[in-house]
C-alpha cells in the first residue's frame, strides 16, 4: 500500500504537501483495523483460534479505533513541530 500512496502523492500537483509526512500518517491509518476480524491478518489469526467472537472484536475494537484516531490527529498536528521541521 505504501508504494501506491507515495506514487499518488508524487503525481498530485498540490503545493504544500509533504510526501514523507503524508505517507507516514497514511501508513499508520492503514494499520488500524481493530473492529472486525477481517480488517487485518492478525485479527483473522486470533479469531480462528475460537477464543474470540465477532461481538468481542467489536466491543474492544471501537474504543481502540477511536483512541487511535485521536492519537493520529494529535500526532499529525504536532509531529513536525517536535522535529523542528515546521
Amino acid at each position: 500500500m505504501i508504494p501506491i500512496v507515495i506514487s499518488v502523492l508524487q503525481t498530485v500537483e498540490t503545493s504544500g504537501i509533504n510526501v514523507l509526512g503524508m505517507t507516514m500518517i497514511l501508513q499508520f491509518v492503514v494499520c488500524f483495523g481493530f473492529i472486525l476480524p477481517v480488517n487485518a491478518p492478525q485479527n483473522m489469526i486470533a479469531f480462528s483460534t475460537g477464543y474470540f467472537t465477532v461481538r468481542q472484536f467489536v466491543i474492544t475494537g471501537i474504543p481502540l479505533t477511536i483512541a487511535a484516531y485521536l492519537l493520529i490527529l494529535l500526532f499529525s498536528a504536532t509531529y513536525w513541530h517536535w522535529l523542528g521541521l515546521c
